[in-house]
């Protein structure tokens, strides 16, 4: 509950947005290098793993060779780059985001779509007569390219970020994996041309050797999957298959006949040496003054290129799938790309970026994994977007039955992710051997890696990007056998035709990017793939879908794991700072003052999962400052911890002791009515109407009781478990999750509302209204320094107070349990013209994106009022139901309850 008291001399709402929009500038990046500062220690001293071992190794091979098979065409072609200036390249990106970036799992190196971009400009400058140098004219088209990147990160750029979806990333990952086997067959062809005459024997066991890759490598992969072997053995197998095959591969080019056959091999040139024997150094200052404003819009495409290409990268390689607990940086680490972009204009190097899918590879790879644990239940988890249905659900026959059940035997091997390895000495690691192998004897080894084993490379991590696509997914869907289709796959919500529409929309925009590629046109492929965004945003909503459709087609990107912690950074932009048009006056947001704040969380029955959450935002709202001091009696001064680290204290509220934060637990009248809610009638006809599909579920729970009465927990088990324990997801149907979101949003909001304001139902928000009065009393004494009161607790409060102020009433979206860092926003302003105090009633469901901005918060009506509702009628339409003594409330009511049941059982939602 901020507040927004005016002096009486205000500036202009104009002048203030103006003055707050430059306050702004650089706030990003300010924030993701306080985020990420207090870690940065941590980030090596968490290194002393064995999971950094394996993952530098994998990453390596995943990196460099890729890295330098794109680059031959530009290689031959140019002949203004060399391996030198591809290993130096990767190198470079290394050093640079393991030391300094605030996502040091995200790998960067030299891609095929930047190969495609430098080989395009020179094709287009080499048809003119009067071409200038071509790396004088990349070095222009990298400074402006940089310049960009840098404007962005100062302006929050990174914040559009939150529009990027499954559409945009499943149609661009879907390309990226045909580059991926695309270059194999060119790797593989061009053998054939290499010589005069073509050395056919060498091409056809370059072949042999691709496709001993490739098996080998999906050999392996398999075998870590099935019962073989003690699971140390499988997990070697993960972390060290691709490599073993690729050394294996290799080798057999050298045994018998496969050695007299002669295949190619990859070029090298003469250690740390640029290419055609020039200087390091490009001096792209002296070219001539018309190809710098031309170099201009070249820039502009390379800026559209990472700046989804690498943000891409970063998110997948912080996705949900992992359970990281360290705070991300987009915007920092894109302003670091800037200065890798100018610096390999300057050494004339391929400008180096986010890598797709080596990004989320190194994640994975950096992976402990542990047996499936017993999860408690938790009210403040991360939740997955869904839509409901109200099809009714049939018994599965026994083929379907055997598509979906989870096996016993896949249980005892399975294993789930329990934490990431988050450090920044494999990154650094793997960049540092792309150095070692610049030197000569390592050079000479490069030099015996045949092209064929890259081509295979190339295939396997094509085809097993496309495995998971969510593209090639939508088209197994057409060809599966419909009788061992689960009854409950969500496909199956979606009409066939709209499947194959969503399907067209998005195999066009990868035709457009593909074909546009193999064209002169190529150096536009940036600007499709960008598009991608807005046609999602604004296109596709359009088109004859329905929402509950597109909730099963697509899906937001955000990983949930951070979104506490941006919250409070977020809270802490629009409230702590000075030219926010919603800055609460008098706050010192630089260093925390604990006479304005008021903190409380719920520490009851949630294991400590609100007051964790609680703590986190608070590190948000008040991230470490080196500059923040204590000073003690004797006149030393003290720096806190962890570069500065600011404490602002929680009260951690015991629903045994004070039930302000969870009222409705130890109220036997909440329960009697509860109860009386199960036996009745639209509760009896929900449950038979679903009876099919809640039949379905024991398989994947665990032996956990599966009614409608306990829906909440079903669905809360089913989406952790669907988050982090791939088996489980994987033999989950897709439908599941949505349909029991729908079922338990459906049950939670008939429990926690009531149609009478002083009803039992309305328990959860009648005993949190005394903790809001009370901060609006702090907030507006003359005598109080109170400025901001934050109460931490679960949805259930949520949903008493949207029916309570009739905002579900007016927004039916309210009515059903809130996401993740959900926050409710009580403000108090004042009016100018009258002084008397208004509430703003405002709310956002979540965190969304990746910046520093709340993406959603909107205001909402309340009270049956579409303008600003008086503090003074707010606190007397709401005093009069608020409750301190539960125990006194509920015997009061006990001799009511029947008539209270009565009037909310026939109110019920359906």
């Amino acid at each position: 509950m901020p507040s927004h008291e005016k002096p009486p001399h205000q500036i202009s709402p104009w002048l203030r947005k103006v003055v707050f929009w430059f306050g702004s500038l650089g706030s990003g990046i300010v924030l993701d290098i306080r985020a990420r500062a207090p870690w940065y220690i941590s980030d090596w001293k968490d290194a002393w793993n064995y999971r950094v071992v394996p993952a530098t190794a994998l990453i390596f091979f995943a990196n460099v060779l890729p890295g330098i098979a794109f680059s031959l065409d530009l290689i031959e072609t140019t002949a203004k780059y060399g391996v030198a200036e591809v290993l130096l390249s990767s190198f470079m990106a290394a050093f640079m985001f393991s030391i300094f970036g605030a996502q040091p799992l995200t790998i960067a190196g030299v891609t095929g779509p930047i190969t495609v971009f430098n080989k395009t400009i020179f094709d287009i400058l080499e048809g003119r007569d009067d071409s200038p140098d071509y790396l004088h004219f990349i070095g222009w088209v990298y400074l402006w390219a940089a310049i960009i990147h840098w404007i962005t990160a100062v302006l929050n750029w990174c914040n559009f970020l939150k529009y990027v979806t499954l559409f945009s990333c499943d149609t661009f990952g879907f390309y990226v994996s045909w580059v991926y086997l695309q270059y194999g067959v060119q790797v593989t062809t061009r053998q054939l041309r290499s010589t005069d005459p073509p050395n056919t024997p060498g091409a056809l066991v370059g072949i042999i050797l691709a496709l001993l890759m490739v098996v080998t490598s999906f050999l392996f992969h398999s075998l870590s999957q099935k019962t073989f072997f003690h699971r140390h053995v499988r997990r070697f197998l993960v972390d060290y298959g691709m490599p073993m095959s690729l050394v294996a591969s290799s080798a057999m080019a050298y045994w018998g006949r496969f050695n007299a056959a002669n295949p190619n091999t990859l070029p090298i040139g003469p250690a740390f040496k640029p290419a055609g024997g020039r200087e390091w150094l490009v001096r792209f200052w002296q070219l001539e003054g018309k190809w710098v404003g031309i170099a201009l819009p070249f820039g502009f495409v390379l800026w559209i290129l990472f700046f989804f290409d690498h943000n891409v990268s970063s998110l997948m390689a912080q996705s949900s799938d992992f359970p990281l607990r360290k705070p991300p940086g987009f915007h920092w680490d894109f302003f670091l790309l800037g200065i890798t972009t100018f610096l390999a204009g300057i050494l004339g190097l391929p400008a180096p970026n986010g890598l797709i899918p080596q990004a989320p590879i190194h994640t994975t790879s950096l992976l402990v994994m542990g047996r499936p644990l017993e999860r408690r239940n938790t009210e403040e988890d991360a939740t997955i977007i869904g839509s409901g249905t109200q099809t009714p659900f049939q018994p599965l026959d026994a083929d379907r039955m055997r598509a979906t059940k989870l096996s016993s035997l896949e249980k005892m091997i399975s294993e789930v992710p329990v934490s990431v390895v988050e450090q920044r000495v494999s990154n650094l690691a793997q960049g540092s051997l792309c150095l070692v192998l610049l030197t000569g004897p390592f050079l000479h080894v490069l030099n015996l890696i045949p092209r064929g084993v890259l081509a295979g490379l190339f295939w396997y991590m094509g085809a097993d990007a496309l495995r998971g696509n969510g593209i090639t997914q939508k088209v197994f869907y057409f060809l599966r056998d419909k009788k061992l289709t689960p009854e409950d796959e969500p496909l199956r919500k979606v009409r066939k035709s709209r499947i194959l529409l969503f399907l067209a929309v998005q195999l066009v925009g990868f035709g457009a990017t593909f074909a546009i590629t193999q064209t002169i046109a190529a150096i536009g492929f940036p600007v499709i793939i960008m598009l991608l965004i807005p046609l999602r945003v604004f296109v596709i909503p359009r088109l004859p879908f329905t929402p509950e459709e597109l909730a099963i087609l697509d899906q937001p990107t955000a990983s949930p794991f951070q979104q506490e912690y941006q919250l409070g950074q977020q809270l802490r932009q629009l409230y702590l700072n000075s030219s926010s048009s919603s800055y609460i006056d008098g706050m010192n947001g630089t260093f925390v003052d604990n006479s304005q704040f008021r903190v409380r969380a719920d520490a009851g029955g949630e294991g400590g999962v609100i007051l964790n959450s609680a703590q986190s935002l608070v590190q948000g709202l008040f991230p470490a400052n080196s500059d923040f001091t204590t000073t003690l009696a004797n006149g030393s001064t003290i720096e806190a911890p962890l570069n500065g680290y600011q404490y602002l204290p929680i009260e951690s509220v015991e629903p045994t002791n004070d039930i302000s934060l969870e009222g409705w637990t130890s109220c036997h009248t909440f329960d009697e009515s509860t109860s009386t809610f199960y036996n009745s009638i639209e509760f009896r006809e929900k449950a038979a109407e679903y009876k099919g599909f809640l039949d379905s579920l024991p398989p994947h729970l665990d032996g956990r009781p599966v009614d409608l009465q306990n829906m909440w927990n079903i669905y809360d088990y089913m989406n952790v478990q669907s988050i982090h324990n791939s088996s489980f997801a994987k033999a989950l149907p897709q439908s599941s999750l949505p349909i029991a979101r729908y079922l338990a949003d459906w049950h939670e909001y008939n429990v926690f509302s009531d149609p009478k304001l002083d009803g039992i139902g309305n328990i959860a928000g009648q005993a949190v209204i005394p903790s809001i009065i009370d901060g609006f009393n702090s907030i507006l004494s003359p005598t109080d320094p109170v400025k901001f009161v934050y109460l931490a607790v679960s949805y259930k409060p949520f949903l008493s107070l949207f029916n309570m102020t009739k905002a579900a009433e007016a927004s039916p979206e309210l009515a059903a349990i809130v996401n993740y860092a959900a926050v409710l926003a009580l403000e108090v302003r004042s009016q100018p013209e009258s002084g008397e105090p208004v509430i703003h009633f405002l709310f956002s469901n979540g965190t969304t994106g990746t910046g520093t901005e709340i993406g959603n918060l909107k205001k909402y009506p309340i009270l049956g009022s579409t303008s600003d509702v008086l503090l003074s009628d707010f606190i007397s339409y709401l005093q009069p139901v608020g409750i301190e003594s539960i125990n006194e409330w509920c015997s009061s009511h006990k001799d009511v309850l029947q008539s209270v049941l009565s009037a909310q059982v026939s109110s019920v939602r359906v």
